[in-house]
Parts: structure tokens; sequence; C-alpha cells
């Protein structure tokens, strides 16, 4: 297109030239009153034409090079440039499929790439407990595919805004965490340079967010609440009592404690009895809501806990 109007306009200039030293002819005729006044303005008409017509030809050709920058922007934006490089995870769209993507529509997804070589877990974090994670905490991964096996990790994000499910009744409020996988410990799964993770595997995380050493912790079971019967009140916070139950071996006896950390089996005791107070360990349900200050208790061995009698 571009190669035919430019052509249509060297002809059109042609033209014109042709024209023009034939008008500057009838021109100078008709200043010597050598022609009457109608041949010199058809003269003249046949000037303008030409010269419309060269104007024509430019803005042809002006146009067809804009249709053809237009036609390879158009062209660029049908190759699929990667964001990042990676493997495909995901193929959604098949050679031959059609796909959306107008001005008017999102566009549809194609693939998926992901880059195996950093693979990190993603996993929700409580509302009461994001408040103690931070960035460049230490993390321990367990994958469902390597029940045998803990991976080390390090978190790196943290959602700024929450993730709420179920309803208001039974709401619960989560964070994204992102957690990076470092690569040495799991480089002896990595066989030929690959990945033995895949997107999407089921992963359960501990996040260490503080840590300390040589404390005196009791299991976590053993910890419960009791309202403090010796104050007046409707059973505030204030009027709660956070206890151990302590044996002589036959008796036992309420221990008001404070506590610190804790992971998933242990909690710290900061004050309220020393390493050689015996606590009565059993299930929650037993310390929560049968054992009580001067309770007989039974020493018996974790193995023979559920043996009948």
């Amino acid at each position: 297109a571009i190669s035919l109007a430019k052509a249509r306009l060297a002809q059109a200039e042609a033209q014109f030239k042709q024209i023009e030293l034939s008008f500057a002819r009838t021109k100078q005729l008709f200043a010597e009153q050598t022609i009457s006044k109608s041949d010199f303005e058809q003269a003249e008409a046949s000037y303008n034409v030409a010269k419309a017509e060269v104007d024509a030809a430019k803005y042809s050709v002006i146009s067809s090079e804009a249709s053809l920058k237009e036609a390879d922007e158009n062209l660029i934006k049908t190759s699929i440039n990667a964001p990042m490089s990676g493997t495909v995870s995901m193929l959604l769209v098949e050679l031959g499929e059609r796909v959306a993507g107008t001005n008017l529509m999102a566009g549809t997804e194609i693939l998926r790439i992901a880059d195996l070589s950093r693979m990190e877990a993603q996993v929700e974090v409580n509302e009461n407990d994001i408040v103690r994670v931070s960035a460049g905490d230490t993390a321990f991964i367990e994958v469902d595919a390597y029940l045998d096996r803990k991976f080390k990790g390090v978190v790196t994000e943290i959602a700024n805004s929450a993730k709420t499910t179920g309803t208001s009744a039974d709401q619960v409020t989560n964070f994204d965490v992102k957690i990076f996988i470092l690569p040495d410990s799991y480089k002896d799964l990595a066989k030929d340079g690959g990945n033995p993770f895949r997107p999407g595997m089921s992963t359960t995380v501990e996040i260490l967010t503080e840590t300390k050493e040589d404390v005196l912790t009791v299991p976590i079971q053993s910890v419960t609440t009791r309202i403090d019967t010796t104050k007046t009140g409707s059973g505030t916070s204030d009027e709660i009592r956070t206890i151990v139950f302590a044996t002589d071996g036959k008796y036992a006896y309420a221990k008001d404690v404070k506590t610190g950390i804790q992971d998933n089996s242990y909690i710290e005791i900061v004050s309220g009895i020393g390493d050689s107070v015996k606590v009565i360990s059993a299930p929650f349900s037993v310390i929560n809501k049968k054992l009580s200050d001067s309770s007989l208790v039974e020493i018996v061995k974790k193995d023979d806990l559920y043996k009948e009698k």
C-alpha cells in the first residue's frame, strides 16, 4: 500500500510540474493579452486541481505509513514474551485454540511459568500470631511428599492485607506469608540439577519467631486457667489465673505461673514453679475440666496411661 501511494504521489508530482509550466506560460500570455480570460481561468483551474492531487497523494503516503506502523505494533503484540525465565508448569491453551484478547476483555491465561530454582511456600498465619512474625525469621517446612524431612526456610514476605474466610459467625482472619526454601536443605534430593518440589504441593510450616535456651518448660497441655474465686467480679481477664497442677505423688496442687513463648508441644514457665516441681501432664480435657486443687492423683508411666486395669 505504501509503494502504491508513493507511486501515485510521484505521478501526481510529475503531472503537476508539467501543468505548472504550462500555467506559467498561460499566465504570461494572459498578461500580454494574447489569450482570452476564459482560457486563462481554465488553465488556472487545471493548475489548482493538479496541486490538490499532489497534496492528496502526500496525505495518502502519510496514512499508509501510519497504517504500517500500527500493523507492526499489532504484530509485536502477537508475540508473547515471558516476564521471567522458568519452566512451563501449566499449559491452558493448545495450538490452534482461540483466546480472547480485546480492549473490552481481560484476556485469556494461556500458560503459567514457574521458576523451579527458587521455591517458596505460601502459608496462612492467624491474626493473633502474625504480629510476632517478621521478615527474615527462620522456618521449618514439612512437605507432604517428604514426611520424613524438614526443610529450612526464611520468611520473605508478609501480607499487609488480611484474607477473611467464613461467615460472620465463624469468620477467620489470616495473613499470607511467603517463605523461601533454602536450596541447601534439599540439595541431596535434587537429581540431575532438577527440583524435588512441584508447584501446588501441600506443606506444613513452623516459623520460629523467638528462641530461648536453658529455660523451664512444661507440656503445653499442662497449662490451664481458672477463675480467681478470691476476688469479686464477673470473671474478666484480670481475675483469670494461669496455673499448672503440681503433685507430691498423691494430691494435685494448683500453682499460679507466668508463661512465656511456646511451640506446638511445650510452653515456657517464666515464674511460679522451679525445675524440681513435678507437673501433672494429661489430656487437656482432664486438666481443664476434671482436675482441681487437692484431687487425688496417681503417677504412672506414659506407656501405661491408657492401659486397662
